[in-house]
Formats: structure tokens, C-alpha cells, sequence
């Protein structure tokens, strides 16, 4: 049995003690900084509003009195900035935000790009890309050779994305760092039209997550400079590369030929024939009846409804289906159509 003499465990006592009140008297001076840092930034934050209000929206003269004397007021505007870029669309007060960044934010970002704490350089990262700070483009260049987390490359991305569109596309083709398809969405819808075309050149070179990324970004986006491009993709070997092309493109809505959907229609694949079946909503009825009255007959559910839904949203559709019902040995088909017609006429 091991004895502990009375000055050794008074010894120990003291010295946990004392321990003890060490990180008391740190915790307190920590939350006396955080007191301290909040009262300054809400003071800055209620006194500079309405300044902000007249510069950003009423054109009034820039005040000196904006510029911030220290990280606490920098919160401040931070909230300021984030309020109006989120609410109001307005390219000259976007501009008038980037340009203040520019002048007396970046000092403070460029500081904390070189912190030990992952979080404080995690905002400024952030900070950098929403409030467009390019003049620190050169400063993000040498943070991204220190050691940084994939979380940091991938803001790094974004940043580049924004200021440095080419360098964006040379970034992505030499890392070594994958990330999800939606991570990849948030970077290429911010990128150019132009820039983000590029990214169908050499489509087999990207990765999967980057292919289905680009595609899905197509139909977001919306732009008829897109199309040609899905179309491209129709020939695809991947099954769902072909889906997502054809969900690009009924998105776009523009459909100026039917030729290289018709093979669609008789797909092994029931999703592919489903997303016929919708875009044939693009087109005139008297083009696309013949294809999707076979579609109305289709053995899958999903198909049928969906054939059977885009021809009662044409002017002449409900007749169609009528007609159909009429002259149809399919059950299903017959059934399908009766349930669109009552729905249909259910929602005049």
C-alpha cells in the first residue's frame, strides 16, 4: 500500500488550488472580453445603421465615422453588410460594399488568414468570397501553401471561382480533394456562362461527382447556351448521365427538335422514358402524340401518369384522351386516362 505523507498531499492541494483559480481568474477576463467586444459592436451597430441606410441606399456621402477602429466594429458592419446583401438585390450597392471591403476590411481578413484558430480563418475565408475582397487574392494564393483542411481548399475554391474563373478550372483538374455533387453546385453556379461551359470539354476527364454537378448546375441555370451541350450527353454510355441530361434540358424548356429524343421512347430504362414523356411538353402535340400515346400504354405507373398528364396540358389534350379511351384494348391505359381527364377538369 502506497502512503502520501500530509506535506505531499498539502503540496498537491495547493497547487490544484491554485490551478484552479488560474482558470477561473482566465475564464472571467475571457468573458469580461466577450461582455466588453459585444457592447462595442452593438453600439457601432445601433449608431451606424442609418449612416449605412444613406450611403448604401440613399446615396449619400461616405462618412469617415464607417470606417472601423478595431475586430469589434468589423462585426458590425459584417452583420450590416450580410443584411443588405441578403435582402436587396442592387448592383451599386453590391459594388459599394465590395469597394469598402476592399479599402478597410482586408487588413483585418488578411490577419486572420494567418490564425491558429480554424474557425477565425474559416470566416475569413467566408468573408473574403461573400463581400468580393480581390484584392486579397494574392494573400489567399500563399495561404493555400500552408497546411489547410479540405473545408479551407474548398472555400479556396469558391474564392477563385469568383475572381479567378480560369484558375478555377485548373485548380479543380489538379486536386487531389473530392467533394459531394452539391458542394461542387454551390461553385459552378457562380461561375460565368462562358467559364462554366468549359466544363463540358472533356466531360469523361471529370470525375462523377463534377459530371452530375455541371449537369445539374445546366438545369438550374436555365440558359438555352446549355443546350447543345445536354444534347451531347444523350449518347452517353452512363444510363444516369443520360437521365440528367434530358432533366437538364426539360428544364431549359427548349426543345427544337424531337429527332434525338424519339429513340427514348422505347428505352429498357423507365426513368429515361419518364423524362420523354416530360419533355414532350415542350412540344406542339401533333409532333409528339403518336410517341406518347405508346408512353400512356407503358408498363410502369410512373410513365403512363406522366404521358397521360402532358397531353391533357395541351389545348387539344383532353379530346386526345378521349379519343384514346375510345379506341384502347389497355386497361391500364384506359384507366390512366379516365383518372387525368377527372383530375384535370377537377382543377378548372
Amino acid at each position: 500500500m502506497i502512503k502520501l505523507s500530509i506535506p505531499f498531499l498539502l503540496t498537491v492541494s495547493g497547487v490544484l488550488l491554485t490551478v484552479l483559480f488560474l482558470f477561473t481568474i482566465y475564464i472571467l477576463v475571457q468573458r469580461k472580453r466577450e461582455i466588453r467586444f459585444a457592447e462595442v459592436r452593438d453600439t457601432f451597430l445601433q449608431n451606424s445603421s442609418q449612416q449605412w441606410y444613406n450611403y448604401l441606399i440613399n446615396d449619400e456621402i461616405f462618412s469617415i465615422v464607417l470606417v472601423p477602429r478595431g475586430r469589434a466594429q468589423v462585426a458590425a458592419i459584417e452583420i450590416i453588410f450580410s443584411s443588405y446583401l441578403k435582402n436587396i438585390s442592387n448592383e451599386i450597392v453590391e459594388h459599394k460594399i465590395k469597394e469598402f471591403s476592399n479599402l478597410y476590411l482586408k487588413k483585418f481578413y488578411e490577419k486572420d488568414l494567418s490564425s491558429k484558430r480554424w474557425s477565425i480563418r474559416m470566416n475569413a475565408l467566408y468573408h473574403i468570397a461573400d463581400l468580393q475582397i480581390e484584392d486579397l487574392l494574392e494573400a489567399c494564393l500563399q495561404f493555400e501553401k500552408t497546411k489547410i483542411s479540405e473545408e479551407e481548399y474548398f472555400q479556396l475554391l469558391k474564392i477563385y471561382s469568383l475572381f479567378r474563373p480560369e484558375m478555377f478550372i485548373e485548380k479543380i483538374k489538379e486536386s487531389n480533394i473530392h467533394y459531394s455533387e452539391s458542394e461542387y453546385r454551390r461553385v459552378f453556379v457562380l461561375l460565368e456562362d462562358d467559364v462554366f461551359i468549359r466544363l463540358f470539354e472533356d466531360f469523361n476527364s471529370w470525375t462523377t461527382n463534377i459530371q452530375f454537378a455541371a449537369i445539374d448546375t445546366a438545369a438550374v441555370k436555365r440558359n438555352i447556351q446549355y443546350i447543345d451541350q445536354l444534347k451531347q450527353l444523350l449518347t452517353h454510355e452512363v444510363p444516369e448521365i443520360q437521365i440528367r441530361a434530358l432533366k437538364g434540358l426539360y428544364e431549359i424548356g427548349v426543345i427544337d427538335e424531337i429527332d434525338p429524343y424519339v429513340p427514348f421512347v422505347t428505352s429498357d430504362i423507365w426513368e429515361i422514358r419518364l423524362m420523354v414523356a416530360k419533355i414532350f411538353k415542350h412540344v406542339p402535340l401533333n409532333y409528339t402524340y403518336a410517341y406518347l400515346e405508346q408512353l400512356l400504354q407503358d408498363e410502369n405507373w410512373w410513365v403512363r401518369s406522366q404521358a397521360a398528364k402532358t397531353i391533357a396540358e395541351n389545348r387539344d389534350g383532353i379530346a386526345k384522351l378521349q379519343q384514346f379511351m375510345e379506341s384502347s384494348n389497355d386497361p391500364y391505359a384506359i384507366d390512366m386516362a379516365r383518372e387525368t381527364i377527372v383530375r384535370k377538369r377537377g382543377n378548372k
